[in-house]
C-alpha cells in the first residue's frame, strides 16, 4: 500500500466539485435532518477509542437526503473479535446483509456499506491514525466485489482529518471527531470512465464508531457530458451498547 500526504493529490474526477460536495456533506442541515451540528470544540483530554468486544451494537437510521425520507434502519453487532473482527449487519427493510470485517480494530478488509459489498487487497483505516487536524493521507489500494471475486480494480482513499465537534443525534450528544473521505475508484461498469465518492464522518471514540455519516458520489459515463449523481445518504446513530 502506498501512503502519501500530498496537499494536491491528483484526481480522476473534478476536484473542485468534490470539495464543494464535501463541504455540503459536512455543513448542510435540513428540515428533514434530525442531527444537530455544534461548533468546533476542544479535543477531549482522553480521546482513547473504545476497545472492541463481542456484543457491542450500533443501530443507525438511514435517510435519503435528496428528499429527507427515512429509508431504512441498520443494526450492526460485533459477533467475533478473533481471528478477525466480524460485525454482523441486518436491515429493517432487506433482512440479513453482508458482514463488515476488520483485520484489527479500525482496519477494514470487507466493507458492506456501499451499494455492493467489497473486499480490499490491503486493510483500510476506518478513522484517521491521529484524531487531530492534519494533512490528508492517501491510501492506494484495490477492491473486489463479493459477487464477482475475479474483478479487481483501483480504490484510492484520501482521509482528511478536520476537527472536534459536539454533535447531537437521536442516540444522544457526543464529542466526535470529524474527518472527510475522498474515494477515487474504477467502476465495475466499463462505460463509466471515472467514479468518485465523498464522505463526511463524525467518529466518537467513546462509542467506538461513527455517530453520523454522510455519503454522496458522482461518476462520468463515456459519451455523455457532465457528472452523474449517486445516492446522497445519511446514517445517524439511534442507539448503541
Amino acid at each position: 500500500m502506498k501512503i502519501t500526504s500530498p496537499p494536491d493529490a491528483p484526481r480522476r474526477c473534478g476536484t473542485a466539485a468534490a470539495a464543494l460536495l464535501l463541504a455540503c456533506l459536512a455543513a448542510c442541515t435540513t428540515s428533514g435532518d434530525s442531527a444537530t451540528l455544534a461548533r468546533a470544540t476542544p479535543a477531549p483530554v482522553d480521546a482513547q477509542v473504545r476497545p472492541v468486544a463481542v456484543g457491542q451494537q450500533w443501530v443507525y437510521q438511514v435517510r435519503n437526503l435528496y428528499n429527507h425520507e427515512v429509508i431504512d434502519e441498520i443494526t450492526e453487532t460485533v459477533v467475533a473479535i478473533a481471528p478477525v473482527i466480524r460485525i454482523q449487519r441486518t436491515s429493517q427493510r432487506s433482512g440479513v446483509l453482508a458482514d463488515e470485517i476488520q483485520s484489527s480494530w479500525g482496519m477494514i478488509t470487507q466493507d458492506a456499506h456501499w451499494k455492493y459489498p467489497i473486499t480490499f487487497a490491503r486493510p483500510l483505516p476506518a478513522w484517521p491514525a491521529r484524531l487531530e487536524a492534519d494533512r490528508s493521507t492517501t491510501y492506494d489500494d484495490r477492491y473486489r466485489m463479493l459477487a464477482s471475486s475475479e474483478y479487481s480494480e483501483v480504490w484510492d482513499l484520501t482521509i482528511t482529518p478536520r476537527e472536534w465537534t459536539r454533535l447531537q443525534v437521536p442516540a444522544g450528544t457526543f464529542t466526535a471527531f470529524r474527518f472527510d473521505n475522498l474515494i477515487d475508484f474504477q467502476n465495475e461498469d466499463l462505460n463509466v470512465v471515472a467514479s468518485q465518492r465523498m464522505e463526511s464522518v463524525w467518529f466518537a471514540p467513546a462509542v467506538g464508531r461513527w455517530v453520523l455519516r454522510r455519503t454522496h458520489g458522482i461518476y462520468y459515463v463515456s459519451g455523455r457530458g457532465g457528472e452523474m449523481p449517486e445516492d446522497y445518504l445519511q446514517w445517524e446513530l439511534v442507539s448503541w451498547r
